[in-house]
């Protein structure tokens, strides 16, 4: 296993002095689509792997393991409900991938949603993380930035020796302020050298969640499992052909901020709540693919990446406004896609390019239960009997000029189409179809200079373009959020994205830091609005998100290590005021903007690595720019969210060469606080535990 880069600074596990080369030459995969060393990849890029989410995090999702990047803010509306917001962008405009599978699809809505949270958290044991604009290779949707998870790789087994285990690793989990139990179960067998399988099963509980001041959060409480299974049949060493199958089942995921079961934080009740009975979300997702690898190959073409897959999901939502209203809404969306990538060197650098293209086939059905009276609906909560593509066309070159710089530079044109069915428009005299096409060509252009010999010393700096076009939720959306109502609106013009950035990473023999600095311009974002109290949605103009990350540590003794890490972001747009097209425009706050937000620890490691022992605190200023649809939203207190500083201690031990423990008792005050935007507060004071043992 590798353990990267990060793990050895800022999330400091404990590292074996054999096993510093291997840190030095830790690769991602997020930035090129191949493997690169991250001191080399001109982004700001982040690695974790196992031990850093499940034994120094103890990480109770995928989306929990963000929280320690610089540029990050995990909003959370609901327990199991994280939405991260990457450079003050999220859903829409973010991209995750498991294991070369784009989770995004054109049902994602605008601001914060629960999506992320249905990938297993265990089975994928290394999570890549670029920060910004990743549209080249990633296209539509990735402007604030690319999180990849990776499962483990398949092992070859050995000529002659028949049907051979290779491992197999039990996990348990639990944490006491979320009352949670988490089992996670996996094993990896080999027949000969003609292929691998390994399965993996996991399964979570989450109690009512207790918060700061030792205050109960009532029907906070859901389950999930997922299945997940890797077969590789290996043709030779260098290539293969690889079929994976996903699983996720969540259910009983209640909105608790609005309905009666709401928590008063620093005066939220003081805008009311919605009074629902329950807001209660079930979601089933299934994925199956398969993926042809080549690497170091002969002739043109030295590696190649074919994949197909297909993922159908479902999501069912009932809002019980009292006993005698309620409301159901059905979603089926059926995504196909293929991407290929190949790879060329060649005497102009090394040249990556490829295709991709995904189709959606979204069915949404809905009807209303009044006095026991049911009433179906012409569309669920977006456009029944609809269909989304899109088809991408990239290259990009890596090349270097002498020994000191290097340029990493791309272009991709895209294809957009939307073909929705029923819709139904505000004005009843407009149910029928919406139909829309976008294109565009976008670039990105990036330099690397080495200034200092071994990588003590890189600068980069680059100029990327982001390109969105409205999604099926943008266009024919029915529906309420935090702030206010949505409605199909016809004839949206795509977004435009441009971010500038600079940034410089330094690895020394005992300290090690990274820093980055950006600027996102943003041309026709779209924004939920009102004309006339009608709600629509509009073109906003101009805007921009600019921000400083930083993270870093020095090692003092060799036992003892500070680190740290530091975000500042303040992102501004020309708004409609109050949201009201009739009002005109004013020059307001961007909505969920992460305020200044530090973490400063101490961490002692054994010199024989067998155990390690870290306190830290979080700290965060008070948030009290507000966005005017954040003023009616039951999330934000009315003078802001209140700042916080918590204390965290971890620590771990290796019980034997098999055999992991790592306790931790975060929020140790049992301090009650929020994060910005979220619907519900952090876990109070929180005893958690995960034993690893690997057979």
């Amino acid at each position: 296993m590798r353990t990267g880069l990060l793990a050895a600074t800022l999330l400091g596990l404990p590292l074996a002095a054999e096993e510093q080369s291997v840190e030095l030459d830790d690769v991602v995969v997020v930035a090129t689509g191949h493997e690169t060393k991250r001191m080399e990849t001109p982004h700001a890029v982040y690695f974790f792997g196992f031990d850093d989410l499940h034994l120094r995090l103890q990480a109770p999702t995928l989306t929990e393991a963000l929280d320690q990047v610089p540029g990050i803010m995990l909003q959370k509306t609901g327990h199991g409900m994280t939405s991260p917001y990457l450079r003050g962008l999220t859903s829409q405009r973010v991209v995750l991938i498991e294991d070369g599978v784009r989770l995004n699809n054109s049902f994602l809505r605008e601001g914060p949603n629960q999506y992320w949270n249905q990938v297993d958290p265990f089975f994928y044991k290394e999570l890549d993380v670029m920060m910004g604009p990743a549209g080249v290779l990633y296209g539509s949707d990735a402007i604030g930035g690319v999180v990849y998870a990776r499962s483990q790789p398949l092992t070859r087994g050995l000529e002659g020796r028949g049907l051979q285990w290779i491992d197999g690793e039990a996990l348990f989990r639990y944490a006491s302020a979320e009352h949670s139990f988490s089992e996670h179960l996996e094993g990896e067998v080999a027949y000969e050298d003609k292929w691998s399988l390994r399965l993996g099963l996991t399964r979570q509980d989450f109690g009512e969640l207790v918060t700061g001041d030792h205050v109960h959060n009532p029907n906070t409480n859901y389950e999930q499992w997922s299945g997940n299974a890797r077969l590789k049949i290996w043709l030779d060493p260098d290539q293969g052909l690889t079929f994976g199958y996903n699983h996720f089942d969540q259910d009983d995921i209640d909105r608790v901020h609005r309905t009666v079961d709401h928590q008063d934080f620093h005066g939220t009740l003081s805008k009311g709540k919605a009074g629902d009975l329950r807001r209660v979300y079930d979601h089933d997702r299934r994925t199956v693919f398969g993926r042809y690898e080549r690497r170091n190959g002969e002739g043109p073409v030295e590696e190649v990446d074919l994949l197909l897959f297909y993922t159908y999901f479902a999501e069912n939502y009932v809002r019980e406004k009292t006993t005698t209203d309620i409301r159901h809404r059905f979603t089926d969306i059926d995504t196909a896609g293929l991407t290929l990538r190949l790879q060329s060197p060649s005497p102009w650098g090394v040249w990556n390019y490829g295709v991709d293209f995904f189709r959606d086939w979204i069915d949404s059905a809905g009807w209303n239960i009044d006095n026991g009276v049911r009433k179906d609906l012409s569309q669920g909560v977006v456009a029944d009997d609809s269909r989304y593509s899109s088809l991408g066309v990239y290259v990009q070159n890596e090349l270097d000029f002498g020994a000191r710089w290097s340029l990493l530079s791309g272009v991709r044109y895209t294809y957009v189409e939307l073909r929705a069915g029923t819709v139904a428009f505000t004005n009843p005299d407009r149910i029928g179809d919406l139909a829309g096409r976008w294109d565009a060509v976008t670039a990105s252009v990036r330099t690397l200079y080495r200034a200092l010999p071994e990588d003590e010393l890189n600068l980069f700096a680059g100029v990327s373009q982001g390109f969105r076009a409205p999604n099926l939720s943008d266009t024919t959306r029915e529906d309420d959020f935090g702030g206010g109502q949505e409605s199909p609106t016809a004839d949206l013009d795509a977004e435009h994205f441009t971010t500038f950035e600079v940034g410089a990473k330094h690895r020394g023999g005992r300290s090690r830091l990274e820093v980055t600095a950006y600027y996102t311009l943003m041309k026709d974002r779209i924004g939920r609005l009102t004309d006339n109290g009608n709600a629509t949605k509009r073109n906003l103009d101009n805007g921009y998100i600019r921000g400083v990350e930083a993270v870093g540590s020095y090692d003092l003794t060799g036992i003892l290590t500070v680190f740290g890490r530091f975000a500042w972001q303040e992102g501004r747009e020309d708004q409609y005021i109050d949201r009201e097209i009739q009002n005109g425009t004013d020059d307001r706050p961007v909505a969920r903007m992460q305020p200044l937000t530090s973490e400063i620890g101490l961490r002692a490691t054994a010199p024989d690595a067998r155990w390690w022992l870290e306190c830290a605190v979080e700290m965060a200023k008070p948030q009290h720019h507000l966005a005017d649809a954040e003023k009616t939203d039951n999330r934000f207190p009315p003078n802001g969210t209140p700042g916080y500083a918590v204390v965290n201690v971890r620590g771990g031990r290796r019980i034997d060469a098999n055999t992991d423990l790592a306790v931790a008792v975060e929020n140790v005050g049992d301090k009650a606080y929020r994060i910005h935007g979220s619907g519900v507060n952090e876990p109070g004071r929180n005893l958690i535990f995960t034993i690893v043992h690997r057979f």
